[in-house]
């Protein structure tokens, strides 16, 4: 039989916005993650750490989109990488939502050490007058090495994707 998917796609899920399926959604995408790494043990904290980041970026997906709206998540597993993909509606203007996520993307890389970055990050966080932390992509890129990107799509989604590499030696 053929498949229905390419051999990568390991998920690709359209979820609707009810916090009982985002939470499962959460905990299957984390449990695919860590099956890619069940018979590696040595890289099972790593495994970890890309469900963490999974999740975040599916949270966010959940808390940043409008009620009665659905979004996407893919996953994608190659022998150099995993592709995860999420793609969302925003509220407001989409074009300053998107503008805004790419400016914290070019600060969570504007420092060649991730440390450092995330450092920033967390000082900004405490001076943040609506208290937000924005913490999520420099602890991703601090933990994981993904790279992260943002980008408007044609349909005026939201669409965030973050290239992992397959093992943290590949970082």
């Amino acid at each position: 039989m053929p498949r229905l998917q390419s051999p990568d796609c390991l998920l690709n899920a359209f979820i609707f916005k009810e916090w009982e399926f985002v939470s499962a959604t959460r905990k299957y995408l984390s449990d695919l993650i860590l099956g890619i790494y069940k018979d590696e043990k040595e890289n099972q904290f790593y495994a970890e750490k890309l469900a963490t980041a999974s999740s975040e970026l599916i949270e966010n997906a959940y808390k940043y989109s409008p009620q009665e709206t659905d979004f996407q998540i893919v996953l994608q597993k190659s022998e150099q990488e995993i592709l995860l993909q999420v793609r969302n509606y925003v509220q407001g203007d989409p074009v300053a939502t998107v503008a805004a996520i790419q400016k914290e993307i070019e600060l969570v890389y504007g420092d060649p050490d991730p440390r450092e970055a995330f450092k920033k990050k967390v000082l900004a966080s405490l001076s943040d007058p609506n208290g937000k932390s924005m913490l999520g992509y420099a602890k991703i890129r601090l933990e994981t090495g993904g790279l992260i990107s943002a980008e408007l799509e044609d349909d005026g989604l939201l669409l965030i994707s973050v290239v992992f590499p397959l093992t943290p030696s590949n970082r």
